[in-house]
């Protein structure tokens, strides 16, 4: 039984192997990896269900093995599998093999063949490890891995100007996402005092007991929980970002913004129901968004002009009534609504090329003139209004670059006067004074100073605030990012004492991946000179290889799981105390910027058109 389980991570891990080995042009070895992989995974899991239930449908735990552990922490890879794990394994792994197979052919001659297989199956391997994950720490590395593949997929057409902005912008909303659920499993690691299984939280009297005594934690929990679902599930008021990410191809969006990772918010909710159970605030939160969600997602697809994203706001809606059935406590009529929406929207979104057809033959030979629109017993006015306020999108991509990101823009902007030598040697040698004296030659009693990680942690912020609305030179963005990162730490180990090895983690990612992504970013503009950012370049074109290897120093750079930086991240990151709530904030806000200042570097040097036109160049707004 423990093998099998295992199976379900390692065969489409092995697959997304297999598939690095082959050629762009070996399209008939590359998508039989694909179908291969995703054939047997479906039989696998099927198999291993109908065992399942044959043996009373046990909930089953296993802990494969301790990556790290110290006094305080505790990094184990756990599997779990229930009934929520197994009604999501069967739809993904069918959903995959209908669409490897429905691949091959969409994606012949594709430039990107073996690219969009490669991101495939890394998605497959990452969505897998997140449904059959034990505990938070290893959902979080599903949960990250599916979030880069997903801004990779959005931007496969990464030699045009909108998938790359929309990938951008699809990857500002996950970033929501992405620090809502850490801020709930770092709660969670303080509530109970532990690293937690998602097994243990079965144990009633334990949660009774933390939530009992802690009603406050319990309640924050609940609210983040729900703001990562929210984001991830793109319900309101993060709706926005799901019909800009049909930017890929079609196949992908069938996958990811259809069927899958868009109910990967459902998933969490399910598996995070122990927590908030007895949260009456979080159940009417949850059922108010949902309900609301529905209703606005319902008038916006009534009048969006192209099926993909008709498609996509049908699925919203559908997924604000799934949250209401959650709120309500009917989890199994979740799971089949889940199951039914997902293999709707993949069958809607693989014929959505050949629509148009039909839509040409149900004009001409059933067009009815006099029939009467849904919304049609509405007053004139409200009608009316409501049409324009859905044409709009409720003007909620709008509302969240003017009063959110703009917003941080401008403050991050009001920095930029300390671009100067003087303020730069200024943070130099604050650093240095934070290494020698809090690493290399610790003084006692130094933590005692609160202070100074309040100004480590702000700093450290206000410098990833500059690197992020830095518009000249990317070589400096760069080098203030892993600036920030130093500061970061320091913040952290002003207030705690870290081993020697727990550092050495955190800065031999960050160290190495910024040593490389220098000499990256030198080689590129000694061939081109020009790389700031102010626009899209497309050095992609002429420097795949570089762009490649930048790419994975970028995402060593964001603590992408599980490089080091990783690990050393969530070891520093869970010893922040319930104290620190200045720490808490500046580090969380921290860490959204982080990552889109980092991939921001990469898609404007590497992604968009290529500013060479000795070949053809797709036009900005196709």
């Amino acid at each position: 039984m423990q093998l099998v389980i295992i199976t379900f991570f390692l065969l489409p891990l092995l697959g997304f192997l297999l598939s690095l080995a082959f050629k762009n042009h070996q399209e008939k070895q590359i998508s039989g990896v694909a179908i291969a992989t995703s054939g047997l995974h479906m039989i696998f899991t099927i198999s291993f269900f109908i065992y399942w239930l044959t043996q009373g449908s046990p909930t089953i735990n296993i802990h494969l093995l301790t990556i790290y552990k110290s006094e305080e922490f505790k990094f184990g890879f756990d599997l779990f599998y229930d009934k929520v794990s197994a009604v999501y394994s069967i739809v993904t792994s069918i959903i995959f093999f209908i669409v490897s197979i429905f691949s091959k052919t969409y994606m012949h001659r594709e430039s990107g063949f073996k690219r969009f297989f490669n991101h495939y199956l890394l998605f497959y391997t990452g969505i897998n490890l997140l449904i059959i994950s034990g505990n938070f720490e290893f959902l979080f590395v599903g949960w990250e891995i599916v979030g880069i593949t997903s801004f990779l997929l959005i931007a496969f057409y990464r030699e045009r100007y909108l998938p790359v902005r929309n990938a951008m912008k699809v990857l500002s909303f996950y970033r929501l996402g992405d620090v809502a659920l850490v801020g709930a499993i770092w709660f969670c690691h303080h509530l109970f005092e532990t690293n937690i299984t998602f097994f243990e939280l079965g144990d009633t009297p334990l949660l009774y007991d933390a939530t009992h005594h802690h009603p406050i934690q319990g309640i924050i929990i609940s609210l983040l929980f729900i703001q990562a679902t929210a984001v991830k599930s793109a319900q309101l008021p993060y709706s926005s970002w799901l019909p800009r990410a049909m930017e890929g191809p079609t196949v992908s969006s069938a996958v990811f913004y259809g069927s899958l990772s868009v109910h990967i918010g459902v998933f969490l909710l399910l598996r995070t129901y122990p927590i908030w159970a007895n949260v009456d605030a979080a159940k009417f939160i949850i059922i108010f968004v949902g309900l609301i969600t529905a209703t606005i997602s319902s008038f916006i697809g009534k009048v969006q002009p192209t099926a993909k994203t008709q498609i996509a706001y049908s699925s919203i809606s559908q997924i604000g009534l799934i949250f209401i059935e959650i709120g309500l406590g009917w989890h199994t009529l979740a799971l089949v609504h889940f199951a039914a929406n997902a293999f709707l929207r993949t069958y809607q979104l693989l014929v959505s090329p050949s629509i148009m057809s039909y839509l040409i033959h149900e004009q001409f030979f059933k067009y009815d003139p006099n029939k009467k629109q849904v919304f049609s017993f509405l007053p004139p006015k409200l009608y009316n209004t409501l049409y324009m306020l859905s044409v709009k999108e409720f003007n909620l991509d709008f509302i969240w670059y003017q009063y959110i990101w703009l917003k941080f823009k401008k403050f991050g902007k009001s920095f930029h006067f300390l671009r100067s030598k003087i303020a730069e040697v200024t943070f130099f040698i604050l650093m240095l004074i934070g290494v020698l004296f809090y690493l290399i030659f610790p003084i006692d009693g130094i933590q005692k100073y609160e202070f100074v990680s309040w100004i480590y942690s702000a700093i450290a912020l206000i410098l990833i605030l500059i690197a992020w609305t830095e518009r000249v030179s990317s070589v400096r963005s760069w080098v203030y990012i892993a600036i920030s990162q130093v500061f970061f730490m320091l913040s952290i180990v002003q207030q705690h004492s870290f081993e020697l090895i727990h550092i050495l983690f955190y800065l031999s990612g960050t160290l190495g991946s910024f040593i490389v992504g220098i000499w990256c970013l030198k080689r590129v503009k000694s061939e081109n000179n020009n790389i700031s950012l102010n626009e899209f370049h497309g050095h992609i074109y002429e420097h795949p290889k570089i762009a490649l290897l930048f790419l994975l120093c970028a995402l060593t750079m964001i603590g992408f799981p599980i490089s080091p930086t990783f690990l050393g991240l969530d070891i520093m990151f869970s010893d922040i105390e319930l104290e620190h709530r200045f720490l808490l904030i500046t580090s969380s806000l921290t860490f959204i910027f982080l990552e889109l200042s980092v991939l921001r570097i990469y898609a404007r040097i590497f992604l968009g058109m290529h500013l060479k036109t000795y070949h053809e160049v797709a036009f900005r707004n196709s």
